[in-house]
């Protein structure tokens, strides 16, 4: 069963700050699945295999079509500094300024901002990778706002959601819906940034997953690597086993593709130094519905 690599331990330490304001806990704030927005897509990898003679992309050479030329796009981002084209934004606010701007109409509100154990479905994952264990050893907050313009794949518009939980050395993605505003990957590292090191980021996860985009691609995916006629993976019980993708195979790359994976890409291309890390494989498995890791290390190591 893949596992994490084994330099990826820390000390478990934190400092617990929490952020002047924040709102208590209401129970109708659990929610733990994710709908990711549709991120628009950055301009196609030119000056290679793919492109034609008159400068159009040919799907054909690429085993997983849109998803993996978009997904090899980034990993050619994350990889090389000199990569031009780089359409990823690192956040340019400070975390706690969501909720303190102000102008009420782009002022966030904290559904609640709190210490809590790790997350129940990841839980055996994190301990194996040398992840915090402790009862407060991950800051969780919900952050929500009415958007103030529609958006553009839906053409109306709602309330954004950022549900995001982190502890050292990981980022935990548990919720997310937006319409405007800033994004979860920027959102996701400026709360990072409150408490932790980014020289320590070494995992991404996303928790429960039922985005279709990337659910569906995925779950198309594992059943390549099962028996012909198995059942599928929320029937399978060989689901419940991890399964990785390693780094620049069509599959890996065809995974940073989808909506879910260029966010978790752009938050590598902003948490560093582009050229200094990657992401080494993604691993998933189902826990009651899919969960799925991103494996960030050192390049060289």
């Amino acid at each position: 069963m893949p596992g994490c690599c084994p330099w990826n331990c820390f000390n478990i330490c934190r400092r617990r700050n929490r952020s002047p304001g924040f709102g208590p806990q209401s129970p109708s704030d659990e929610e733990a699945a994710i709908e990711l927005q549709t991120i628009p897509p950055p301009p196609p990898p030119l000056g290679n295999d793919a492109s034609t003679e008159d400068g159009n992309i040919d799907l054909n050479v690429y085993q997983y079509g849109q998803r993996q030329m978009w997904g090899e796009l980034r990993q050619r981002w994350i990889d090389d500094p000199n990569e031009p084209n780089c359409t990823v934004q690192p956040p340019d606010f400070e975390y706690r300024s969501l909720a303190h701007t102000k102008r009420r109409s782009e002022r966030w509100i904290v559904k609640f901002d709190r210490w809590i154990p790790r997350p129940p479905a990841l839980s055996a994952d994190l301990e194996n990778c040398g992840l915090p264990v402790g009862s407060e050893d991950y800051h969780e907050a919900k952050l929500t706002k009415q958007s103030s313009r529609p958006s553009p794949r839906r053409g109306t518009t709602g309330i954004n959601i950022h549900h995001i939980a982190a502890a050292r050395g990981v980022i935990i993605l548990r919720n997310v819906d937006r319409y405007d505003g800033p994004w979860w990957s920027q959102v996701a590292l400026a709360q990072y940034d409150v408490h932790f090191g980014r020289n320590d980021l070494r995992h991404i996860y996303l928790e429960n997953v039922i985005n279709v985009d990337t659910r569906d691609f995925i779950q198309t995916l594992w059943a390549e690597t099962q028996p012909a006629n198995s059942p599928r993976f929320q029937l399978n019980p060989e689901a419940g086993n991890q399964v990785s993708w390693e780094f620049d195979t069509p599959g890996y790359k065809a995974i940073l593709g989808t909506e879910l994976g260029k966010g978790v890409a752009a938050i590598v291309v902003s948490a560093f130094n582009r050229g200094s890390r990657r992401i080494a494989r993604v691993v998933v498995w189902r826990a009651t519905i899919m969960q799925i890791r991103f494996d960030i290390e050192p390049r060289g190591h």
